[in-house]
């Protein structure tokens, strides 16, 4: 499973990422992929979290005060790969 994080601040990095759900107690963090834009950063972060988890996960970042921005969060099965 994975999750879309959006408007992250510009030069956010895959381990600022990590920190971030780490401190915020997700579980099961895999792979991060940052894709930074000309106007927004995003990250795709796999989970190994099951459906109910991802969703509270998804919960839990939506609207979340980081770095002087209010992030976004959506399950996804996209893929930047």
């Amino acid at each position: 499973m994975q999750i879309l994080i959006g408007n992250l601040p510009p030069g956010t990095s895959s381990d600022d990422v990590r920190t971030l759900l780490t401190e915020q107690g997700v579980p099961g963090i895999g792979e991060i992929v940052i894709e930074e834009g000309p106007e927004r950063t995003g990250a795709l972060v796999k989970l190994d979290l099951g459906d109910t988890a991802i969703a509270t996960v998804c919960k839990q970042l939506n609207g979340h005060h980081w770095n002087g921005r209010d992030l976004t969060a959506n399950h996804t099965n996209f893929s930047w790969e």
